[in-house]
């Protein structure tokens, strides 16, 4: 598992869920909004892990800049 989390390109996967977010926003269905914010609950436990578990700088696994 710690090989999986520190192989992640979080750099990569931020733009990704950005991406994802603004897609939901977009989204013409209720069906369509529902399995997006899935997959953004999954990729936030994959955060979350990576920093609480595996010790990675939240700096590099989560998108700060606008907090």
């Amino acid at each position: 598992m710690k090989d999986l989390i520190k192989n992640i390109d979080f750099e990569l996967l931020k733009k990704q869920k950005l991406t994802l977010l603004e897609t939901i926003e977009k989204a013409e269905t209720e069906k369509e909004k529902s399995d997006l914010h899935g997959i953004i609950c999954l990729i936030d436990s994959i955060q979350d892990l990576a920093v609480d578990k595996f010790g990675i700088d939240e700096k590099i696994v989560f998108n700060l800049e606008n907090s």
